[in-house]
């Protein structure tokens, strides 16, 4: 990791720059409540949000850091500890999983509530503009060190980057071709099914018009299923997210079919029942995933 020294030289953070933030101290520390308040009714719309912050006491401990974090950006010093103090702030976010992209988001909403604050706070624009010089380049080395942890991060490797990229590339492409060989399979169970489907209508043509009916009810089905597979397996091909609930769908299907056919049995009551029982616990669980998807 690059020295504090280094950071400071490559963004220009000079002793003026020291002076201008630690002159906004008593500014920033009057906001400090409002900010963490501002911060969280901003960060709190994020989709994961509820995964970091879970319980009363979490968002309280968080809060508390947040706002020692938000007042250390204007104590005026800017040594080897500050840099470590942020290297662990970064770690810690690394450790729990949190997206780069969530902490460059939550970056840009203190810029900007620092650039809406000095606008309200001073009203001659050359002393504003210098104040937010000071205030860019302390937020940016901040980013810096934070965006250096999960790089940090990246570059440890079991054997080397090279060849684990290659293994994974290798292993991208497996699963692709495992996909569209799935894709393969059932556009050739989907040919099948229509087949079945041209097999049940000769029952209605024979005469046995309650089982042709069924049993073309049932081949509806199954061909329902195979369309529903080939589209959700299409949308993943593309990027989308796994649906498990096509799958639970499925499994309702065929046992749907199976009372179908069961049902043209005069002794398969008992059967029946539990093929309907099987339907009721399927039913309940497609419920629940959904309300989850929802």
């Amino acid at each position: 990791m690059e020295t504090i020294d280094r950071i400071k030289a490559h963004y220009r953070f000079t002793d003026e720059d020291v002076s201008n933030l630690a002159g906004l101290r008593p500014v920033m520390e009057r906001r400090r409540d409002e900010f963490v308040v501002e911060f969280y009714n901003y960060v709190k719309n994020f989709e994961e949000a509820h995964k970091f912050l879970k319980d009363e006491a979490t968002i309280k401990r968080h809060q508390e850091a947040l706002k020692v974090w938000f007042m250390k950006l204007f104590a005026g010093s800017y040594d080897s500890l500050y840099l470590a103090e942020l290297g662990k702030v970064g770690l810690a976010h690394v450790k729990i999983s949190l997206h780069a992209h969530y902490v460059n988001a939550a970056f840009h909403f203190v810029k900007r509530y620092i650039h809406e604050t000095l606008r309200k706070e001073y009203s001659d624009q050359e002393e504003r503009a210098r104040l937010l010089r000071s205030a860019d380049k302390i937020l940016d080395i901040n980013l810096d060190i934070f965006t250096s942890s999960y790089i940090e991060e990246e570059k440890k490797f079991f054997l080397s980057q090279k060849v684990e990229s290659y293994l994974i590339q290798m292993a991208n492409r497996f699963t692709h071709g495992l996909n569209l060989v799935l894709v393969l399979g059932l556009v050739v169970l989907g040919f099948m099914v229509i087949g079945l489907f041209a097999y049940d209508l000769l029952h209605v043509l024979d005469g046995d018009l309650e089982k042709g009916l069924l049993s073309t009810l049932g081949s509806l089905l199954m061909l329902w299923v195979v369309i529903e597979l080939m589209g959700t397996e299409i949308k993943h091909l593309r990027g989308g997210k796994f649906a498990i609930k096509v799958f639970i769908s499925v499994a309702l299907v065929a046992v749907i079919r199976k009372i179908l056919v069961t049902s043209l049995k005069t002794d398969a009551v008992e059967a029946q029942l539990s093929l309907v029982g099987a339907v009721a616990v399927l039913g309940a669980v497609y419920w629940l995933v959904s309300k989850v998807d929802s």
